[in-house]
């Protein structure tokens, strides 16, 4: 059992890196849990800079004792599994625990940012997040970090493949590392946190974030990618401006949706207005007589119906090209509920609604009596103002020429407005028996009293 310094027991392994191991070990003296972690021997800025960190979301540097070329860093022990292993059994988490992750580190990280001279960690990825019993978030692994001072040159390091910034691995410059590096592993961890996928692991690639997690909000998306950019003067320039777009991207997420609902609602309009005109013109009231009674080939002879199919098929042509020129699928996937939000519960909700207003003003000379079409009646002839109830207060519909065999009494209500609209009338019932040949006919005059009304 080895001591370091006299004080600290190592107890055994606890993980390894690129930079060093760590060691579970024991504070004989303080009587507590550490972490002593072997690295090479620390600069003397940096040692001062990894003493002088205080924030409770990153762990305590307790000692620094170097010993020939190493140097241990005794650091407090944190109870708790990385997020690598965590999302690798787990599975993504849900976006609003993810965003309270990311809002976590992006407290941390203006904290290092903010330091003078300013602490870039450059090595941020799941595995060096600790999650804790509560929720809430360590940041672990200072071996990488990188104190920076204007003026100063220093040593940067390239990070873990798949996090770390196209600047620090010197694709299109210089090997160099800043802030907006940072920002960078920022975006790729919770790009790994939404969508489940390590970016450390074959095939090493970043997909968009919307085809890697469909259920992500769109203005989450639009905050990852940013951040994830590989131009560096396109990503935020602060943790602050990213926490400040995060917070605000619930309202770019309903603007893109009203946005949408907006282009969606122009494209759908000529569409609607083919739908009411054929409405309006008796179109479906001719086909349904055409179906039930005498095929629904003498209705497509007719002139009226003709138009005002062609119409509806012409608009709804166009709306379905538009739909498909505006990606209306990925968007519907992307976006489960149309207008609120992207959580996985309410649905296509909003998509019903409008299919249902469209289905219900179609049908709607179906179940609305008492009106009724008929084409071979003259046009003061076509709307019936009766409607049938049965004892109950059920209606029952009445249609011209339509056989019924209603159980019990009937009554027979009369319309005021449509009465007073086409004035005195006649109103003529006619009762078939089971006997051939042989049938009941009644004529009532319907008159309008005023001094009734």
């Amino acid at each position: 059992m080895k001591m370091i310094a006299g004080r600290y027991r190592i107890d055994g392994l606890a993980g390894e890196g690129g930079f060093g191991k760590v060691y579970r070990g024991y504070d004989e003296s303080m009587e507590r849990n550490v972490a002593i972690k072997v690295v090479e021997t620390v600069g003397d800025r940096e040692a001062y800079v990894l003493r002088s960190l205080d924030h409770k979301g990153l762990p305590r540097l307790y000692d620094l004792i170097r010993e020939g070329t190493n140097t241990f860093m005794v650091m407090e022990w944190i109870e708790g599994t990385d997020l690598e292993r965590y999302i690798t059994s787990h599975g993504p988490l849900h976006e609003k625990r993810a965003v309270k992750i990311g809002l976590e580190l992006l407290k941390i990280l203006e904290y290092l940012h903010g330091l003078h001279p300013a602490v870039i960690y450059q090595d941020l990825k799941p595995s060096n997040i600790m999650l804790l019993p509560d929720g809430h978030i360590k940041l672990v692994d200072f071996g990488t970090a990188l104190a920076v001072s204007y003026g100063d040159e220093a040593m940067n390091l390239a990070g873990t493949v798949g996090y770390g910034s196209p600047e620090q691995r010197g694709l299109r410059t210089p090997r160099h590392a800043g802030v907006r590096s940072d920002i960078y592993s920022w975006g790729a961890v919770m790009y790994s946190l939404i969508s489940g996928r390590m970016l450390n692991k074959p095939p090493y690639t970043m997909d968009k974030i919307r085809v890697a997690a469909p259920n992500i909000s769109y203005g989450l998306a639009r905050v990852i990618s940013r951040a994830v950019s590989r131009n560096e003067e396109e990503r935020y320039a602060s943790a602050s401006d990213v926490r400040r777009a995060i917070l605000n991207s619930g309202y770019t997420d309903l603007a893109f949706r009203l946005g949408f609902m907006f282009l969606m609602g122009i494209s759908a309009f000529p569409f609607l207005c083919a739908w009411y005109t054929a409405y309006s013109d008796g179109c479906f009231g001719i086909l349904e007589n055409a179906i039930l009674h005498r095929g629904s080939g003498n209705a497509l002879n007719d002139l009226k119906v003709m138009r005002d199919l062609g119409l509806m098929l012409v608009t709804g042509g166009c709306m379905a090209a538009v739909f498909r020129r505006i990606q209306l699928r990925r968007f519907i996937h992307v976006n489960r509920s149309v207008f609120l939000s992207a959580r996985r519960s309410p649905g296509l909700w909003m998509g019903a609604l409008l299919a249902g207003i469209i289905l219900g003003t179609g049908v709607g000379g179906l179940f609305s009596a008492p009106v009724s079409y008929a084409s071979e009646l003259p046009e003061t002839e076509k709307i019936l103002p009766v409607s049938i109830e049965l004892e109950n207060g059920e209606k029952r519909l009445i249609r011209y020429d339509s056989p019924y065999s209603p159980g019990g009494d009937l009554k027979f209500v009369i319309d005021r407005e449509t009465l007073e609209k086409l004035g005195n009338g006649k109103l003529i019932v006619e009762y078939e028996t089971d006997i051939p040949d042989m049938s009941f006919m009644r004529s009532i005059n319907l008159q309008i009293d005023p001094v009734m009304w």
